[in-house]
């Protein structure tokens, strides 16, 4: 007698991961969630800074997957779900109620929070970017000055303050761009080999790193030439380059996310009876919502009674209105046009997937994507 094995469930959830630089360090996301037990699947993508992760609930589960995600060293509020909707701690595949603290987590999983880039919306980190780019920018013009590529250009050496010596006035001036605007490469490094992966992080922090410490060793205990401008300039060019690449997808990401947060602060529940405005992030699994003529629809529902036009476009992109009655799938954030409605509220635990994806077909996985050669 045979027995045949089954094959695991797999689930699919969409995780937000913060603090995402650029497309090479998802290599490291995807590594360490690829080895951990139950994942069966896994693609990070650097744009939305998100992680799509297919998995085997019996073996793991989102809380698993969202602290996985922090040892990586980036910040993970679950999954990547409108907070009004859906709890971004909430498992795959469960209808669960959700209340302000998922709205709280939804918020973090849009990039509030602490803890570097790891915990910074799009926008954030773009400033952030910035703000280093410019402290390297305004100690790179001294350092070449008083370097000898300054001499050469200049045809004279320029008198240091106090007569201090040449080469210690320029490890000072090289601190704050090592220290400061430099350190997010040393951290990504560290997180890059941590994760057993090697990404620009760790080639950027390599030549900073080598270009500045031989510069101090040949400044106190070693005979040699000094290259602190040399280290100055790849910092202040690498994170120009950065923050050029942060504004550009930041805009991108703030579109999808904006057509996320589409849905109504406030729904219509009918208790005893009678309706009652509550806030959309108390609407409960199997509430029976009133959806009357011109009005957001809150969540996702289910037409218990009651038949209407819904302008779906926002969602599909279709422009004409769809008709819906009794036993028809409504979709959060569209438009009820001209009927009353009764609906009963079901969680879907896709509403973020499915949205992005028709919102914009194929959007995350063609930024995430590489395209086939040959």
């Amino acid at each position: 007698m045979t027995t045949q094995t089954e094959a695991p469930v797999a689930i699919t959830a969409v995780l937000h991961v913060g603090g995402l630089h650029y497309a090479s360090e998802k290599a490291v996301v995807e590594g360490v969630l690829g080895r951990r037990p139950g994942v069966l699947g896994v693609e990070a993508n650097a744009v939305a800074q998100t992680a799509t992760v297919t998995f085997d609930p019996a073996v793991t589960s989102v809380a698993k997957l969202r602290q996985w995600v922090q040892d990586c060293g980036y910040h993970c509020a679950g999954q990547s779900v409108a907070g009004h909707v859906c709890d971004p701690l909430a498992e795959a595949g469960r209808e669960e109620p959700h209340d302000y603290a998922a709205t709280e987590r939804a918020e973090q999983a849009h990039g509030h929070g602490q803890g570097g880039h790891a915990g910074m919306s799009m926008e954030a980190m773009a400033r952030d970017m910035r703000n280093r780019f410019l402290v390297a920018l305004i100690f790179t013009v001294p350092l070449v000055l008083w370097s000898m590529v300054g001499t050469e250009l200049l045809g004279s050496e320029l008198a240091t303050p106090f007569d201090v010596d040449r080469d210690v006035w320029l490890l000072v001036l090289s601190l704050p761009v090592v220290l400061y605007a430099s350190s997010i490469f040393f951290t990504g490094a560290v997180g890059a080999l941590r994760a057993r992966t090697l990404d620009m992080m760790v080639l950027v922090a390599v030549a900073i790193g080598t270009a500045w410490i031989y510069s101090v060793a040949a400044t106190f205990f070693i005979e040699g030439d000094v290259f602190y401008e040399a280290a100055a300039m790849l910092a202040t060019f690498v994170l120009l380059g950065h923050w050029f690449e942060m504004r550009a997808r930041g805009g991108a990401n703030d579109a999808i996310r904006a057509l996320l947060d589409l849905a109504p602060p406030k729904a219509l529940v009918l208790r005893d009876g009678e309706p009652v405005e509550v806030p959309t992030a108390e609407v409960a699994v199997g509430d029976l919502l009133l959806i009357r003529p011109g009005a957001k629809l809150p969540v996702d529902a289910v037409v218990e009674d009651g038949e209407s036009q819904v302008d779906e476009s926002t969602v599909t992109g279709e422009s004409l209105p769809v008709h819906k009655g009794p036993g028809d799938q409504l979709i959060g954030a569209t438009i009820n046009k001209n009927g009353t409605l009764r609906a009963r509220h079901r969680c879907r635990r896709g509403y973020r997937a499915r949205a992005d994806r028709q919102a914009c077909p194929g959007g995350p996985e063609l930024q995430g994507s590489r395209p086939a050669t040959g």
